[in-house]
């Protein structure tokens, strides 16, 4: 089993961050992100990092925001069946989640996934949310996600949606 260990990027060593450098996923946005923006939007409070340590270098991180989702914009049976209202709602938003190719396909997306779907339950105890969303990068990435129970919006597929009663279940 894959030993790893998750740790904001804020309490990342010297020497972990330094492994930021040689990150990989095989997307150069996500790469970039990491490397050059994710610490400056974790100071300046725009965005919080989390990172997938192994043997002390990154191996995948995601990124967390807090957003809005205008509600009728996803799938009506979600806004019938957990009787939102339709129109902008508190939202924990995913910005990003990237694994090193060297570590993919071994469970850490499960994993940094599975980390951040339990923020979205401490961020609903102290100020409120009614679910993350995602913008997933292209179709595969949705499909990875809608895996997990994450719901697509009907004219927007890559923009999908898991409401808090979802991810309380996962976790009770």
């Amino acid at each position: 089993m894959l030993q790893i260990t998750l740790q904001p990027l804020s309490q990342l060593t010297a020497e972990q961050l330094a492994t930021k450098n040689s990150f990989d996923c095989g997307q150069p946005a996500l790469n970039n992100y990491l490397i050059n923006t994710a610490k400056q939007h974790d100071t300046k409070n725009i965005t919080r990092s989390f990172c997938a340590i192994k043997e002390d270098s990154i191996i995948g991180y995601y990124s967390l925001s807090n957003a809005t989702v205008d509600i009728s914009n996803l799938s009506p049976e979600i806004t019938k069946r957990y009787k939102l209202p339709k129109h902008s709602m508190p939202v924990v938003r995913l910005c990003r989640l990237a694994i090193d190719s060297t570590a993919q396909r071994q469970g850490v997306g499960e994993k940094l996934l599975i980390d951040a779907l339990k923020k979205v339950l401490s961020v609903a105890q102290v100020s409120g949310c009614v679910g993350m969303v995602v913008d997933a990068k292209d179709h595969a990435a949705a499909d990875y996600y809608q895996a997990y129970g994450f719901v697509s919006a009907p004219d927007n597929p890559l923009l999908l949606f898991m409401p808090l009663p979802t991810i309380q279940q996962l976790f009770a």
